[in-house]
């Protein structure tokens, strides 16, 4: 159950390192190579949202919530679950930022959580090929200031992930979040997934939080069918 003025990740173990889940009024940013379980994490807090009565606006640039995983995450109420989460799948980097700009019609006083899954990917298929690496880079800004503001003015958890790639500059080996400049200035949480030796068991790291540096906590989850778990569960 999340505190006042969080949202459940649908995790306890998640939560307690969230101080009860993520905060109403913030964007939080969830990063990690493939495999760590970023949509498997903010399905499962959709679906969390919706056990809380309140509505979900998901948007899947990556086209990665299916049914299925959906299905098992919710199997105790997946019809009732589904109908206070609204998926938008844009196709394109523009797509995605018109309806990002296009939220504030959405919202309604039962509306909980904003979610753009992945808020990176589009805009990487698109920095090949753009003839501005300054005009996109500045409509991704664009969109996570927008993101920022919408949360922080209607009271609205909103978690965006992120892509990765390797670091540019030391630690060698080491990876970071694609347009790492951009996505953290704005969030004021950040949490890093990381694969464990055991293919199930993933790290989740808390780099910011509340708007401060955090001392790096982290914590085991077990990733599985139906979602994320105490890893001793």
């Amino acid at each position: 159950m999340a505190t006042q003025g969080r949202i459940s990740t649908g995790c306890v173990t998640l939560d307690k390192l969230l101080h009860g889940g993520y905060g109403r009024g913030e964007v939080t940013l969830v990063y990690g190579e493939a495999a760590t379980g970023k949509t498997t994490t903010i399905i499962q807090t959709a679906v969390s949202t919706a056990q809380m009565g309140l509505k979900t606006l998901y948007i899947d640039s990556d086209h990665s919530f299916t049914q299925q995983r959906f299905q098992q995450i919710s199997a105790a109420n997946p019809q009732g679950i589904s109908q206070l989460i609204m998926v938008f799948l844009p196709e394109t980097f523009s797509e995605q930022r018109q309806i990002v700009e296009s939220l504030e019609s959405y919202i309604t006083p039962s509306l909980g959580l904003v979610v753009v899954d992945s808020i990176s990917s589009l805009y990487r298929a698109e920095f090949s090929t753009s003839d501005s690496i300054f005009s996109l880079n500045r409509d991704l800004s664009r969109q996570v200031a927008y993101l920022d503001g919408l949360s922080s003015s209607h009271g609205l958890a909103c978690v965006v992930t992120s892509q990765v790639h390797a670091r540019l500059k030391p630690p060698a080996g080491d990876i970071e979040p694609v347009a790492r400049r951009t996505l953290f200035h704005f969030p004021r949480t950040i949490i890093r997934l990381r694969n464990t030796p055991k293919s199930n068991v993933k790290e989740c790291v808390l780099e910011r939080f509340a708007g401060s540096e955090a001392s790096r906590a982290s914590c085991l989850v077990a990733l599985g069918e139906k979602g994320l778990t105490d890893v001793s569960a």
